[in-house]
């Protein structure tokens, strides 16, 4: 006699949906070759979350995951679904989402490295494309910011810039946008090697920081929250 024995999955919430997706997404990394652990270059957005400008996908979203658990924001109701902080509300534009479409929503922030067998044609696609995503992410953020403070200024406006902020840019420059400031910080940051070697998502002042900020050191993603005591109102 033939004993029918019913097997119960260890992943109930896990559907057979979800689990061609995941073998899609699979079968996609084998295409492009190297798979989910081949060194990738990082958008602008998800460089200053992470504070690198490469890395494996596989270490994205671990790195990715250790922040929302240490933050708490895994929705108690649904582990599945993700309440955005204001850093993961500027990478993914979103106040929340669910864990299978934040590996989605990766894929746009994550790119194959330049080689020898990838057409410069290729590489400006690329380019025109997460162009036109970054002015649409920053559209929406001036919006945002209009909508909110009922003026005219927005992350791409000019402002004035504080007697601090002139004197470590050191340009002679009184008014730049945000945005600008932002990437010049970056470039700062990345030139001085000020990026902890254990963890390169934060950053260890030198002098010229310390005299900006008036702290030691600073998580990456904190630095337009810091740039903004730095912009005067008029």
């Amino acid at each position: 006699m033939t004993q029918n024995i019913s097997r119960v999955s260890p992943f109930p919430e896990i559907s057979k949906s979800s689990l061609t997706l995941y073998s899609e997404n699979k079968n996609e990394g084998k295409k492009r070759g190297g798979g989910f652990s081949k060194l990738c270059s990082l958008s602008p957005q998800l460089q200053e979350f992470i504070g690198v400008p490469h890395l494996a996908r596989t270490e994205v979203v671990r790195q990715l995951w250790t922040y929302i658990r240490e933050k708490n924001l895994q929705d108690p109701s649904d582990r599945r679904n993700i309440n955005c902080d204001e850093p993961l509300q500027a990478l993914f534009g979103v106040d929340s989402i669910n864990m299978f479409q934040m590996n989605k929503a990766l894929s746009r922030h994550v790119w194959p490295l330049d080689s020898e067998d990838v057409v410069s044609i290729n590489s400006k696609q690329h380019e025109k494309q997460h162009k036109r995503e970054r002015e649409e992410e920053e559209d929406e953020s001036n919006k945002k910011e209009k909508k909110q403070k009922g003026g005219n200024s927005g992350f791409l406006a000019p402002l004035q810039l504080s007697d601090a902020l002139k004197k470590f840019l050191g340009t002679g420059e009184s008014t730049l946008s945000r945005s600008d400031v932002v990437k010049r910080m970056w470039e700062y940051i990345k030139q001085n090697n000020l990026q902890d070697p254990s963890d390169k998502r934060r950053i260890l002042c030198d002098v010229k920081l310390k005299e900006l900020f008036d702290i030691d050191s600073f998580t990456g993603f904190t630095v337009p929250k810091l740039l903004s005591a730095h912009f005067v109102k008029a």
